[in-house]
């Protein structure tokens, strides 16, 4: 591929990012063009108006800083220019491709239908690049340039952990290409560089406008299977660290975005059980799944009718908070699957009080107990990073150390909320959750 080749566009992050000439096949197909349709944070929006920026925008900027990193990672070991054109060529691949699997608003989707299928973005993006042929054609073009195969790019974006990356050989004599799973999904990712610093600009929060991402990138290095990073850019590695903490406690679990979230969940619940549109169908044949964006689901035209959606599109919003529950970091030692268990149980020990003080109530209707849950919580992380020591040794330490001086005390939160119809009976709810809450068998699951 001749990296001389390419077009110029401007992003309000990064200033100006390429698209080379062999990649434009592939952003110019429907299913990367229908990223464009799918909101970066989902309903985040309905609370920061700004919030629409799209996983199109997203894995542009992605295969920007992943471009970055490895260029600054070749610079070190003096790697060959055409091993340093074939990393680049498949990172900035991997990262273009990385979002293409998923559905409509993006994580919500895959909570409340992928997952229950036992199936994540990322399967359904391997799918998309092995069986719709517009753009695997693309794909396959360029990875059979470079001895791939278009199952190592579909296996590379489902990989869970360096064992399962498909590129294993030599960087020079320092390690081997396992590193670069960590620029796509590791702790300081291309991936989670970009959305904290785009959903900090278009949200107006304001914590990632001064993250030196390119501090980090600098100090990157490989060591055998294991990127690591010089202790000079720590301080910039924590910037990214709180960044990540306080978009998440301020943006991705505000309160009303999670009534949102709960409220368009339900929708879309309704809409596959109606069979208004067949998930099951469309995830089957993936060229109707490239099909579905957030306008297509809402808009479609058995689904625009429904009294909720016309709710929703208003802004109705039928949940409010009443009460909030604390854990604090310090008393948490339940693993998260555990915190979402009791949060069931919960859920049904409060439905039988509610009904025992005179309320006719449903669970997950009336009311809903939220424990916040999205991909890579940060106060729930048990990720590490590698450290070069200024003597040069190497120090393994989890990323929370990082912040230990200004972290929220909170690690995770129990929300309830119920219907706007049941707001006079806020005093009984409240007094019927803390008598839940205050029981020994309920403390016993946190």
């Amino acid at each position: 591929m001749d990296l001389g080749k390419y077009k110029i566009v401007k992003d309000p992050i990064h200033g100006y990012i390429k698209i080379y000439e062999h990649e434009r096949r592939i952003i110019d197909s429907n299913a990367f063009q229908r990223l464009r349709r799918i909101k970066q944070l989902s309903v985040a929006d309905i609370v920061y108006p700004g919030a629409t920026h799209t996983r199109f925008a997203h894995s542009l900027g992605v295969a920007h800083v992943i471009e970055t990193m490895v260029k600054d990672i070749a610079r070190k070991y003096r790697v060959k220019q055409q091993d340093l054109e074939r990393y680049i060529v498949l990172m900035r691949l991997l990262a273009l491709l990385h979002d293409i699997g998923h559905g409509p608003f993006s994580h919500l989707f895959e909570d409340v239908v992928l997952i229950p299928r036992n199936l994540t973005h990322e399967d359904i993006g391997a799918e998309v690049i092995l069986k719709v042929l517009e753009i695997a054609g693309a794909i396959e073009n360029i990875a059979n340039e470079y001895g791939y195969k278009l199952n190592d790019i579909a296996t590379a974006l489902k990989s869970v952990n360096e064992a399962e990356w498909p590129f294993r050989d030599s960087i020079q004599d320092a390690g081997s290409e396992k590193v670069f799973f960590y620029l796509l999904k590791g702790v300081c990712s291309a991936d989670i560089i970009d959305y904290l610093v785009r959903d900090s600009y278009y949200t107006g929060a304001g914590y990632g406008s001064h993250v030196d991402w390119q501090r980090i990138s600098y100090y990157l290095g490989v060591y055998g299977d294991e990127i690591v990073l010089d202790y000079r850019a720590l301080d910039a590695l924590e910037q990214l660290m709180l960044a990540r903490i306080y978009m998440f406690s301020t943006v991705y679990y505000h309160k009303t975005v999670r009534a949102a979230s709960k409220f368009l969940g339900d929708i879309i619940t309704l809409i596959g059980s109606k069979k208004l549109i067949d998930f099951d169908d469309v995830i089957k044949n993936v060229d109707k799944y490239v099909e579905l964006d957030d306008y297509s689901l809402m808009y479609n035209s058995n689904v625009a009718g429904l009294k909720e959606v016309k709710e929703y599109l208003s802004r109705k919003i039928p949940y409010k908070l009443v009460l909030e529950y604390r854990l604090p970091l310090s008393d948490t030692k339940t693993p998260i699957e555990l915190i979402m268990r009791s949060r069931d149980i919960i859920e049904a020990l409060l439905e039988i009080e509610l009904k025992s003080r005179g309320l006719d109530v449903t669970k997950g209707y009336n009311f809903f107990i939220d424990a916040p849950k999205l991909s890579l919580n940060p106060m729930l992380s048990t990720d590490e990073i590698i450290v070069v020591s200024e003597g040069g040794g190497l120090v393994k330490r989890k990323v929370l150390e990082f912040t230990w001086f200004s972290m929220p005390k909170t690690a995770m939160l129990f929300r309830l909320y119920i219907r706007r119809e049941l707001k006079d009976k806020v005093q009984v709810v409240r007094e019927a959750f803390n008598t839940i809450f205050s029981q020994e068998e309920v403390k016993s699951f946190y």
